[in-house]
């Protein structure tokens, strides 16, 4: 009833002038998707556009008549002017997994196998362990024993599965929870028993807190000299994480993943943990999940390893991750075997996409390739309007506002979000980077010609990580005079592109407080008066900078160009001594001035933030 009266109110609301708002007749409103204009919000609500860019401006929010609003700014402003919104999308049960709420009750539902994800410090033998377990999903004899690295696999135990995200532990957490999807049930954190708890452990220990998630520890490493189970346990419950032995909850097994030790017992405690979580899904109807990573290849296209959270995701079925389009071509497993179709918590690799989809999106399956088409064209539009607001709200910088323009060519989504997160850290006071091309794949020609389109006021870099440049692209680099550079380590990107930007930036100041000293008295000089006084504390030195304060009001400052001490000119005087100064641009000196005497040396501008 609610949303038949709030529909009729909408009717009645859009009759009339359409340039001339209407006061509401009622404190309910129906809003029919996810988002809606400011300028048709200023409509529903009976208000001029002005009044709402007004009352977000005030919050630190720039909006234009153009921009688009999210639920969450629809709600709070129609609050503001004494109006509940509600939003129609009940009809739409994808809209709801595209949200992340992808858990309601379904008759229909059916348990599950659990979805693993392994953590810990580097070195402490996640790798190890995830081999010597995926070893048991993949007969040797598939695809003549060579596997299809995609990301995830299955390994069954006993009657039951567990499937495995091969990916960083903590990034796969950070990265995707971000993105509002809840992807494991179950956090493996391996410490080794011979090194206990090290930073990246506490790193996975909080992500792992922070997503609610059971934890199971793996002792690893308990066949090298100098293991010690027991000080491990220790230093974990000192981290607040007890083991039941203790008085905890957390299961702890002991294990050398080298050694296959105590594997069998690992994903048996596994097999526990998924029991007691009765994990379950609607393993009918449409399929909708996760994107774990993506990437391009050159022989088959945009490709992407999906983890299926509900439903069965079949062969043909058209799929919308974010604003990318797929119709699946093929199903690929872990073996490189194709399939027909999988369902709840399996991992597969797509082929079929439009474009790499981002790493942590979420994907749903639509019941026409035309409703999919529809659903992502409108996807890439809110995101076209939401980088025009960006742009036409973003500051011009200041200080040098270096340009520096960036084609960034990389081995995966994964690679491509990782690099543009370390550079969130560059302070835009001092630079400005631009983005031209940020998407995997190898640098072609194609991307030196965009280089070489550029306006002339830009620097531009090609910048590779993980991947290489073609043949034909370094030629024609070379020729034009483009830079190429490609890099496998990523601290090392990071590096030289901010080497790049600091060395166009021109040097500041930076000072150094030496000391102070009183006027006595004045002299006339050459071009006017000069000072001549005591050092009360450190010393005053020549070509240094002085300010001058008179009662405790700064009122003058400049370089020191003179300083000399009885009739000589020295390059500086120590404290307790008397000396005269003439300072360059100020000879308004009065008996009873202070002068601070400062250092100046040229730096260049620290353009990371601390």
């Amino acid at each position: 009833r609610a949303k038949a009266k709030a529909k009729k109110r909408n009717q009645k609301a859009t009759r009339g002038k359409p340039e001339e708002p209407e006061e509401p007749e009622e404190d309910l409103l129906l809003i029919e998707g996810d988002s809606l204009g400011l300028s048709d919000l200023a409509k529903r609500l009976g208000k001029n556009p002005a009044s709402l860019i007004a009352h977000f401006f005030k919050q630190g929010k720039c909006f234009t008549v153009n921009s688009i609003l999210e639920r969450d700014l629809c709600e709070e402003a129609a609050t503001e002017f004494g109006v509940e919104l509600l939003f129609d999308d009940g009809e739409k049960e994808s809209e709801a997994a595209n949200r992340g709420i992808l858990a309601e009750e379904y008759e229909d539902a059916v348990p599950r196998p659990p979805v693993v994800t392994v953590m810990g410090h580097v070195d402490h033998g996640k790798t190890t362990l995830l081999d010597t377990i995926r070893k048991r999903s993949v007969a040797a004899t598939e695809a003549g024993g060579i596997t299809q690295r995609i990301g995830a696999y299955t390994v069954k135990v006993g009657d039951n599965k567990a499937t495995f995200i091969d990916t960083p532990g903590h990034e796969a957490f950070t990265q995707m929870r971000a993105r509002g999807a809840q992807v494991t049930d179950i956090a493996v954190l391996v410490v080794a028993a011979d090194d206990g708890v090290m930073p990246q452990t506490r790193e996975a220990i909080a992500h792992a807190k922070a997503a609610d998630v059971p934890i199971i520890v793996a002792i690893n490493k308990i066949d090298k000299p100098g293991a010690n189970p027991a000080r491990a346990r220790e230093l974990l419950a000192a981290e607040n994480v007890l083991c039941e032995e203790w008085g905890g909850e957390v299961q702890m097994v002991e294990c050398s993943a080298k050694q296959n030790i105590g594997i069998d017992k690992l994903l048996e405690e596994i097999t526990l943990t998924a029991d007691v979580g009765e994990l379950k899904a609607r393993a009918t109807g449409p399929a909708a999940g996760v994107v774990l990573e993506s990437s391009f290849d050159p022989g088959r296209g945009s490709q992407a390893t999906v983890l299926v959270q509900r439903g069965t995701l079949r062969v043909g079925d058209s799929i919308v991750s974010g604003s990318t389009l797929c119709r699946v071509k093929a199903l690929v497993n872990e073996g490189g075997g194709k399939m027909t179709d999988c369902g709840p918590s399996t991992a597969a690799q797509i082929l079929g996409f439009e474009r790499p989809p981002e790493s942590g999106s979420q994907w749903e399956v639509y019941s026409t390739v035309k409703e999919a088409k529809r659903v992502a064209e409108a996807r890439q539009k809110e995101e076209a309007q939401k980088a025009n607001q960006v742009r036409g709200f973003a500051g011009d910088g200041s200080g040098d506002d270096v340009k520096l323009a960036v084609i960034l060519k990389t081995d995966s989504m994964g690679s491509l979000a990782a690099v543009k997160y370390m550079f969130q850290d560059v302070d835009s006071k001092y630079v400005n980077l631009r983005w031209v091309l940020a998407t995997p794949g190898i640098i072609t020609e194609a991307d030196v010609d965009l280089a070489l389109a550029c306006p002339e006021d830009q620097q531009l870099m090609i910048v590779g990580f993980n991947t290489t440049a073609s043949p034909g692209a370094e030629r024609l680099a070379r020729e034009k005079g483009v830079t190429i550079r490609t890099f496998d380590i990523i601290y090392k990107l990071f590096e030289t592109v901010v080497a790049k930007l600091e060395g166009d930036l021109d040097e500041e100041e930076k000072l150094t407080e030496r000391g102070w000293a009183t006027v006595l008295a004045t002299f006339k000089g050459r071009e006017g008066k000069v000072a001549g006084g005591r050092v009360e504390e450190g010393m005053m030195i020549k070509n240094g900078k002085a300010v001058i304060f008179r009662e405790g009001k700064e009122i003058g400052s400049g370089p020191i160009v003179s300083l000399r001490e009885v009739k000589s000119e020295v390059k500086e005087v120590d404290e307790g001594n008397e000396c005269g100064w003439d300072v360059k641009g100020f000879h308004e000196w009065e008996a009873g001035d202070t002068v601070k005497c400062y250092e100046v040396q040229l730096v260049t501008p620290d353009i990371v933030k601390k």
